[in-house]
């Protein structure tokens, strides 16, 4: 198990948020629809945000006047190889392909929808 988080922050207009930072974790944070003031830096939406391991702390402010959102996510670094493939996300191809044997064969589980007109 590693430490391993994500925030979804939402501020209304005109609000600020400050969140204390743990050093050597790592921190990032993406703008999914508006701008935002990050550590007295202006992000536009879509922006993806790297923070320094040793930063103290990150400072979120909200200069318009309608409510954004901010997801924040991070956490231990990440020592282990990574393969990703179509949904799926393991450590080695081999890995992959049993992930792929074991969807096909139902090990995920089934879902069913049903429409109501």
């Amino acid at each position: 198990y590693s430490k391993q988080f994500i925030y979804h922050i939402h501020l209304d207009g005109g609000k600020e948020f400050s969140l204390a930072t743990e050093n050597g974790l790592e921190y990032a944070a993406v703008l999914p629809l508006q701008n935002a003031v990050i550590n007295d830096t202006e992000f536009s939406a879509g922006d993806f945000v790297e923070f320094d391991r040793n930063e103290g702390a990150i400072d979120m402010k909200n200069n318009s006047e309608a409510a954004i959102d901010i997801i924040l996510f991070g956490g231990e670094k990440y020592e282990e190889p990574i393969v990703a493939q179509g949904p799926f996300v393991m450590n080695s191809a081999l890995e992959i392909a049993q992930a792929y044997r074991d969807f096909h064969a139902g090990k995920y589980g089934k879902m069913s929808y049903s429409r109501n007109n």
